[in-house]
């Protein structure tokens, strides 16, 4: 879990990196808004896999509810965020990431146990196809 933290002044947009070490990887199971204004912050993430580099605005149902991903958001490197305060006055912003650590090895033997199963998956994909999924 990491928190990241930034008061934005109005009408600031900011790049917060999310550095991640060499040779691994942060799978994102689960993303928590801290306590800020509704309505005044446009957040996306950049450079991550998973993610649809575009900006939302910070509303309601996000900031009272845990979001799960789906697919999980994988970031290698450096991945970013990058929030701006649509508004005019100074806002706070704050966000707590879940993740998984993952490194090279783990990451291929996950492959290597999907790569070993294909041929299963697509025969239980054919199978279902031909029977239009029922």
């Amino acid at each position: 879990m990491r928190r990241f933290q930034a008061v934005l002044n109005p009408g600031e947009k900011r790049t917060i990196p999310i550095i991640v070490p060499a040779g691994r990887y942060y799978v994102v199971t689960k993303i928590r808004f801290g306590d800020m204004t509704a309505d005044t912050i446009n957040f996306r993430f950049d450079n991550c896999r998973g993610y649809f580099e575009q900006d939302i605005l910070i509303g309601t149902e996000l900031l009272n509810f845990p979001t799960e991903p789906e697919p999980y958001i994988v970031i290698s490197g450096t991945g970013k965020m990058v929030v701006e305060n649509t508004d005019n006055v100074e806002r706070d912003f704050s966000i707590v990431l879940d993740f998984i650590l993952l490194d090279d090895e783990i990451q291929g033997r996950i492959r290597e146990i999907i790569y070993a199963d294909r041929e299963k998956f697509r025969g239980l994909i054919s199978s279902k196809a031909g029977t239009g999924g029922a």
